[in-house]
């Protein structure tokens, strides 16, 4: 997401953000937000949504998340309970709060679901004037949402792209376990944080090669299959 807005002329820092779950993806996404300076204004559960105005930007609100995640609950109201300012909306999506709250995000991240950006959630996002839409979930948004969500001007960091980041770190946990060594977090970190850029400029220089413009989607799928042809090539199985 950093890249995204980066190689638009965008800084994250100091930008509304609004993203779904609670669970792994949502909390890493929020600790990161925390760091970079964004301010994250929603998480969600199968209850609903919730909206704090003040941000979920200090080192106890993040946390909340994983207190959420282990209550075994699938719950997210009690974040309310706990932070008086913020707003539980019951039975509804993340996406709804710049009907809800007047509240226009700069970016959404979907963390939670398959197919939870739907058309209609769509047509709120786009008519929210928010640009930009990053995929933190397995494929959360339908083809008909997407094809909507671009065909308007928004700008989608396709989930096989934008969510690698858990494969990536698995890799460099192989790599320490086969090198006998230790990294701490901020080694991890660091290598996660090159592989990502590598794949955003991987996204963004195939796109502008094969369609002369700046399209993560279709760069993603076409540096993806160069990737694999140019491997199986390489080792003379075709």
């Amino acid at each position: 997401a950093e890249e995204m807005l980066k190689a638009n002329g965008e800084d994250i820092k100091g930008k509304t953000v609004a993203i779904s779950g609670f669970g792994n993806v949502s909390w890493g996404t929020a600790w990161k937000l925390q760091q970079l300076g964004a301010k994250l204004v929603t998480i969600s559960g199968p209850d609903g949504y919730i909206y704090d105005p003040d941000g979920i930007n200090t080192d106890e609100k993040v946390a909340t998340l994983l207190e959420l995640r282990a209550s075994g609950k699938n719950i997210c109201a009690p974040y309310a309970e706990k932070f008086p300012n913020a707003k539980f909306v019951a039975g509804k999506k993340p996406w709804n709060i710049s009907v809800d709250f007047d509240v226009k995000p700069d970016l959404y991240i979907p963390c939670a679901l398959q197919n939870e950006i739907r058309i209609e959630d769509a047509q709120t996002i786009v008519a929210s004037g928010c640009k930009f839409v990053c995929e933190g979930a397995n494929m959360p948004t339908t083809n008909e949402a997407l094809a909507y969500l671009q065909d308007n001007g928004v700008i989608v960091g396709p989930s096989k792209a934008a969510n690698a980041g858990g494969v990536a770190t698995s890799c460099i946990e192989m790599g320490q376990n086969a090198g006998h060594t230790v990294y701490t977090h901020e080694d991890v970190y660091e290598q996660l944080h090159k592989i990502m850029v590598n794949i955003h400029k991987n996204c963004a220089d195939a796109s502008q090669k094969y369609y002369g413009k700046y399209d993560l989607v279709k760069g993603a799928n076409i540096a993806g299959f160069e990737k694999v042809a140019n491997a199986m090539m390489e080792q003379g199985i075709v």
